[in-house]
């Protein structure tokens, strides 16, 4: 009766690590995803503010010519 005993241990010990390791992998794979999910996003966010500030820029352009121009038609007028 001993030996049943030890090697019922023994394998309920065995049990008791796989499920720790199936747990570890998947924990593991779900650390990954979240990861690059949470990066990706920000990386858009940052391209769109870039693609916001170019924006600006050329809308301040535009104005200083535009604004140039008239100053020029003012000035030849007086």
């Amino acid at each position: 009766m001993f030996l049943a005993t030890l090697f019922g241990k023994i394998q309920e010990h065995e049990m008791e690590l796989m499920r720790l390791h199936q747990h570890e992998e998947n924990d593991k794979k779900n650390k990954g995803i979240a990861l690059k999910a949470s990066s990706s996003s920000i990386q858009e966010e940052s391209d769109k503010e870039d693609l916001n500030e170019i924006e600006e820029d050329d809308d301040f352009i535009f104005f200083m010519k535009r604004f140039n121009k008239f100053l020029r038609n003012k000035g030849n007028q007086t």
